[in-house]
């Protein structure tokens, strides 16, 4: 029912004026039109205006499905100049996020809807779960299940298959450790590997390897789980550029030496459950020596001597500590120690508010898994904290806790416990994406 201080299609309305019958002066008075008061003819011209504001108003369509009031406008222009230059390394006006999803959602409802979720989502973790942000999230994100639902009953898109990573990338945002992302990565995976279209490279290939980030990502943190890239899941051939991805690791192959390091990790952990001794074989050690040449002879794509390429040395680094931290006893090393050390190295060379902080969680939170010397870890954590102050991502904070807990039982001698740092997460009730 409508009353005051109703809303309806985004009109806020003050109530309602009382009836007015309006009529020429000549059937009003029997008089000249002039014989009437002036305060009368005020009246009747405000309610008249008033009548015509709100007819204007209601006749206005929206331009923008999804973008319907005030605050929904102001989520968009927060997605646009501030999160897509957290979500990626582009420092400048060539962000995929501009380029590609932006143009989509102007015309996907679903999309807008996830895009502006994303956004309140970011809000809400850096202002203190402000409810009005808080409502939004979950307004835009119940819009955009809802849209996605009726989309994928018609056939999946590239369109669904960029709603369903950003809402992986909602869960990032609030800091959800629940595994909220996990059917929306999973969604995704389907949609792109049965999506064999050669239209649009440039935006497949942007999806293609923001899944298989993903993808990989979630491996190194997630129990028995081993990636669908590049086993089930490769990139195909023909949108391979890897000098213009917009993130590291998948187009240049040096995720498809990490995805061999988390199955083989795996195979380890089932022989250690099962007491098998060793629970390192000569097949699994043989594996782990070719996957080592690998990362040595890996080179980096970016051009030398810029801040990606340093990056990229960087992800070298800590693919190789998690080979180490695998295949190696879960204890203090002067080889691991110095392997940490040129890992932060690479990092101290970084600067801190540039787009490489984008990609800066999971080889700071394997760097922080490796630190068996205290003498490493205020550094670690200070780029916990200067992250999460550059981002305002929420899933920083449940990684570096993660992080601390390891270093507790690091101190306690415990090498069982923090070998597995997979098993300490799943007891810790936490599933998270470090990306």
């Amino acid at each position: 029912m409508l009353g005051n201080n109703c809303v309806k299609n985004s009109v806020v309305c003050q109530g309602y004026p009382e009836k007015t019958v309006w009529q020429p002066g000549r059937h009003k008075h029997e008089g000249r039109a002039d014989s009437v008061p002036s305060s009368s003819w005020h009246g009747i011209l405000t309610v008249a205006a008033r009548q015509a504001a709100n007819a204007i108003s209601q006749s206005l369509p929206t331009l923008v499905d999804g973008v319907e009031s005030r605050m929904d406008h102001f989520l968009l222009d927060h997605f646009t100049n501030r999160v897509s230059r957290i979500l990626t390394l582009f420092d400048d006006d060539s962000n995929p996020f501009h380029d590609f999803l932006l143009p989509l959602a102007m015309r996907n409802r679903a999309l807008m809807h996830s895009l502006l979720a994303l956004s309140s989502s970011h809000l809400a973790n850096s202002n203190g779960q402000h409810p009005d942000y808080r409502n939004a999230q979950g307004h835009h994100l119940n819009e955009a299940l809802s849209a996605l639902r009726m989309g994928l009953s018609e056939g999946s898109s590239s369109n669904d298959a960029a709603t369903t990573l950003i809402l992986c990338l909602d869960s990032i945002a609030k800091g959800d450790t629940s595994g909220e992302y996990r059917p929306h990565l999973e969604a995704a995976r389907v949609m792109l590997s049965s999506d064999e279209s050669e239209e649009d490279i440039p935006l497949r290939r942007f999806l293609y390897e923001f899944f298989a980030y993903h993808d990989v990502a979630n491996s190194v943190t997630t129990l028995n789980r081993n990636p669908s890239f590049p086993s089930e899941f490769s990139v195909p051939a023909f949108i391979m550029q890897p000098e213009t991805g917009a993130l590291l690791g998948v187009l240049d192959g040096l995720f498809t030496h990490m995805s061999k390091i988390t199955v083989l990790r795996n195979q380890i952990r089932e022989r250690r459950e099962k007491r098998i001794d060793p629970a390192v074989d000569y097949k699994m050690l043989t594996q782990a020596v070719a996957i080592d040449a690998e990362i040595h002879e890996w080179q980096p794509a970016q051009p030398p001597n810029s801040v990606r390429y340093v990056a990229a040395q960087l992800y070298r680094q800590t693919t190789w500590v998690y080979l180490y931290r695998t295949i190696m006893p879960s204890k203090a090393s002067p080889k691991i120690l110095t392997a940490v050390e040129a890992g932060l190295e690479f990092m101290r060379l970084l600067p801190e508010h540039a787009g490489t902080q984008s990609i800066l969680l999971m080889p700071l939170f394997l760097l922080g898994c490796a630190a068996f010397n205290p003498s490493q870890r205020p550094e670690i954590s200070r780029r916990f904290d200067g992250l999460h102050e550059w981002s305002g991502l929420g899933n920083i904070v449940p990684a570096h806790d993660v992080v601390k807990k390891i270093w507790g039982l690091m101190d306690a001698g415990d090498e069982e416990a923090t070998w597995d740092w997979e098993m300490l997460i799943q007891q810790m009730g936490y599933d998270f994406l470090v990306t």
